[in-house]
């Protein structure tokens, strides 16, 4: 049996490759923690970004519109930004100030509208009883309600003037009232002392109490166009002025700078000016005469 060939030791050249290797390759960092920065320091940093953006516009361009309108856009911002951070708080506040009413239903809604239909004894539709009961209930249930009590009897329904459309039951719009109960009609010895109440107030106290407001709308009316305080001051800065003219004319007359006429005179005047009328009609008469002759 041959002897074992001993292994080959490695050689140092190997050695020398792998470390050669190893001292080219960058040596591995250790990882270091995440550091976190605050929104604080995040929202001083853009701050100081849109302070610089502003100064900037406002010294590159020279213009005050440029520079007011950029403060107007970051302050938009800003505020934005507030909004978002405390809007929970507000539309809490909000929501607490306007409550809606709840709307009812069944036998309370029932109750709602016979109790208003009694109140107003006049028809409704159901459009008209869900407004005026001012969202207290629906009108969709308004008007199952109003159909409901129809049919069983309990309120009186009837359709008013319109077109019936294809495939509805129901022509025109819907109105219910209440029934009237025989229990409420008055008896004839009341509705005698009604009516002498109303004949008493008729004949007896109508007529004085429309005197007396015929003479009070007189009087307002008088009042009315009376003039107030303020024209007051003015017509009788007017009316000085007025007399002030007219004692500057009458003086003119008294110092004689204005000749006086009288009465004789303007007389004479007129009676010259009527005699001179009449002759020259007369000469016109005798030239046209005249000229007709010859021609």
């Amino acid at each position: 049996m041959a002897p074992r060939v001993p292994k080959p030791k490695a050689s140092t050249p190997a050695l020398d490759d792998a470390s050669s290797i190893a001292s080219s390759l960058s040596p591995l960092k250790p990882k270091a923690s995440k550091v976190e920065k605050s929104k604080a320091d995040k929202q001083l940093k853009v701050s100081k970004a849109k302070a610089e953006k502003i100064e900037k516009a406002i010294k590159g361009e020279g213009k005050e519109g440029a520079g007011e309108k950029m403060k107007r856009e970051v302050s938009r911002k800003e505020g934005k930004d507030v909004k978002r951070d405390g809007g929970g708080a507000g539309i809490g506040a909000g929501g607490a100030a306007k409550e809606k009413v709840k709307a009812a239903t069944g036998d309370e809604a029932e109750k709602l509208i016979l109790a208003y239909l009694r109140e107003q004894n006049r028809p409704y539709s159901a459009t008209e009883v869900s407004a005026n009961l001012h969202g207290k209930v629906t009108k969709t249930v308004a008007d199952k309600m109003l159909k409901e009590m129809e049919q069983s009897g309990a309120i009186m329904g009837k359709a008013s003037n319109g077109e019936k459309k294809p495939g509805e039951k129901r022509g025109g719009q819907w109105v219910f009232w209440c029934k009237q109960d025989p229990a409420d009609s008055a008896t004839p010895e009341e509705l005698t002392v009604m009516d002498t109440t109303i004949s008493t107030l008729r004949e007896t106290t109508l007529p004085p109490l429309k005197s007396k407001a015929k003479a009070l709308t007189s009087k307002l009316s008088n009042i009315l166009s009376a003039p107030t305080t303020a024209d007051l001051s003015i017509i009788v800065s007017n009316l000085r002025a007025s007399n002030a003219e007219k004692r500057e004319r009458v003086q003119g007359f008294k110092d004689g700078g204005v000749k006086m006429v009288t009465k004789e005179e303007s007389e004479r005047v007129e009676r010259e000016s009527k005699y001179w009328a009449l002759k020259r009609r007369v000469r016109k008469e005798c030239f046209l005469t005249l000229e007709a002759m010859f021609l």
